[in-house]
């Protein structure tokens, strides 16, 4: 039976899990973009093209409103979505004179957030966990963060600020905060979008809050806050952390107040360059050893830069390498792969040279997509839920396969584990077997 947990509204939330670097064969997906934040599957064995009519339809399920991604751990499925809570038994007599005397009143439901599980086999929901309230916008309700799975908890995060540590037996919550409470922070325009980032005994979370709190560091076991830092005048942004290895140390990679950041693992500020994109949803991508891209819509620096890295701290030096007005990632994040970047020009799918900005193919009629990266070849939703099957080369645009796998908006980008695709919709929730042997 579906376990439905109620905490007050306006409690916890959000995403993210394990740091580590994906390896091969992994049947887990268990954070935003992937083990490693990238949007690179380490999994082989996949179809190099699809069938006429796509690959095998698993199973379909409705799903409440949201943009939350799915994360993958231990067999199960987790992710976000809007609905309403109605207390149980909860009614009330009021006295009323004449015929309307002794009326009973039954509460209306109530619209909220919810975290949930899944059986990955059957898409079945295994429990729900309120976290908050309903966030409603002109284009689109509901949460926006992955959750992050993290050993027996999973992190998640409502779009009105709700951030909670649950328990991925059953939902229960084990720490809860909110955001605007915690930092001093306004909720964002479009609600607090940004997926946690859990690396060791931290969980790095964007606080949104002024004097030097728009990142902060908290205890994942307690959710104390340990560092906060950074200013960000205009509050809380869409951008998530990408936890990275650089020099041999653990920095944490973020664009927040018209800058691409990096800090330590005390919070500690190791470079900053000047990004005023109006609105960077899309995260930076990190060229080992020492380069950095970053892109966003509008602002003085509209578009994409490469940076070159040296020292740290004061020492840091920042090299401007080539900086273009296109490869303007909205809602999605590039990636990175053999010298190449692929991701959504604004609503144009495109190749640039890492190493020049120099385009080399472009694609239209996929409006404002997303991508992953898997087995050689790129996996790509369109906005409107067409699923595709395209090489991963710089030389053409080479499509091998499609389907349409979903209806209306399609904001959410794909998640791949142990052969299987997952996908959602602002509504619904579908898988697809990609391995090469079919379905077992």
């Amino acid at each position: 039976m579906k376990r439905r947990q109620c905490i007050l509204i306006c409690l916890a939330a959000a995403a993210l899990a394990l740091s580590a670097v994906a390896e091969p064969m992994t049947e887990n997906w268990p954070q935003f973009r992937g083990a490693a934040r990238d949007g690179m599957s380490h999994e082989t064995g996949l179809l190099a093209e699809w069938p006429e009519g796509g690959p095998t339809e698993l199973w379909r399920h409705p799903l409440g409103e949201g943009y939350s991604a799915v994360s993958v751990a231990g067999g199960k499925l987790y992710s976000m979505y809007a609905g309403e809570y109605q207390i149980e038994g909860l009614e009330a007599t009021i006295e009323m004179e004449g015929d309307d005397e002794g009326m009973e009143i039954v509460a209306e439901p109530t619209p909220v957030e919810y975290a949930a599980a899944f059986d990955a086999e059957s898409g079945e929901e295994i429990w729900s966990t309120v976290i908050g309230e309903k966030l409603d916008t002109e284009f689109g309700n509901g949460p926006r963060s992955t959750p992050a799975v993290d050993d027996d908890t999973v992190y998640v995060l409502g779009s009105k600020g709700d951030l909670a540590a649950l328990a991925i037996t059953g939902g229960e919550i084990r720490w809860s905060v909110k955001l605007t409470e915690t930092f001093g922070s306004r909720q964002p325009g479009w609600g607090f979008s940004g997926s946690v980032l859990v690396d060791g005994d931290l969980l790095i979370v964007e606080g949104g809050g002024p004097e030097g709190k728009s990142f902060a560091g908290l205890d994942k076991a307690s959710g104390e806050v340990r560092w906060t830092t950074g200013e960000a005048p205009q509050g809380a942004g869409y951008n998530s952390p990408q936890a990275i290895d650089m020099g041999g140390e653990r920095r944490y990679l973020y664009i927040a107040g018209g800058q691409l950041r990096a800090i330590d693992h005390d919070g500690n500020e190791v470079f900053s360059h000047p990004f005023q994109a109006f609105e960077s949803h899309g995260m930076p991508i990190y060229v080992a050893p020492d380069r950095f891209f970053a892109s966003g819509v509008g602002g003085d620096n509209q578009g994409a830069v490469m940076v070159r890295v040296t020292g740290s701290g004061e020492e840091a030096k920042v090299e401007e390498l080539w900086k273009a007005p296109f490869m303007r990632n909205h809602f999605s994040s590039s990636l990175y792969h053999g010298g190449h970047i692929y991701g959504f020009d604004n609503s144009t799918f495109k190749c640039i040279s890492a190493e020049t900005g120099e385009q080399k193919w472009a694609k239209r009629g996929l409006g404002k997509g997303s991508l992953i990266y898997a087995d050689g070849n790129l996996v790509v939703l369109s906005d409107r839920g067409k699923l595709l099957l395209v090489e991963a080369t710089s030389e053409a645009y080479n499509e091998k396969g499609s389907v349409q796998a979903l209806g209306g908006k399609c904001w959410t980008a794909p998640t791949l584990a142990g052969g299987k695709l997952y996908l959602r919709s602002h509504t619904e929730m579908v898988s697809y077997d990609v391995a090469a042997g079919g379905k077992s």
